[in-house]
């Protein structure tokens, strides 16, 4: 996955340094969909800016899996339609699957379970 350039454009010398730092360490420990290792590195680098924007989805994604019926059964555009309201993003058909994979991937590694489950079910 490439940075945003407009974004990377905007980083002062020492930022790019602790970018270059982290991006050394993410591709380190393979990160992927599979192995989601910065849920705001990831967030950033696809263009969404907003430093609150991990906390919003997390928030958002026990929003929809505390509603519903039944978890295992949200689909992709389900977690589409919640996460838009964060960034347009992920109204983009052609990226909005596996940013969502990555999304539910990392927060049921590190926060909850079931959205591991869910992430499966997407795949």
């Amino acid at each position: 996955m490439d940075i945003n350039s407009k974004q990377y454009a905007q980083l002062t010398d020492n930022e790019i340094i602790l970018f270059n730092a982290i991006e050394e360490i993410t591709n380190h420990l393979k990160d992927d969909q599979d192995n989601p290792v910065s849920l705001s590195l990831y967030l950033w680098k696809m263009g969404i800016q907003d430093p609150l924007a991990k906390d919003k989805i997390i928030q958002s994604t026990f929003k929809l899996i505390i509603e519903s019926d039944n978890p295992l059964e949200l689909t992709e555009q389900d977690f589409s339609k919640e996460y838009s309201q964060i960034s347009n993003l992920f109204l983009e058909s052609k990226t909005s699957k596996n940013m969502i994979i990555y999304i539910l991937t990392w927060i049921g590694l590190n926060v909850s379970p079931i959205a591991y489950a869910i992430s499966k079910n997407i795949v």
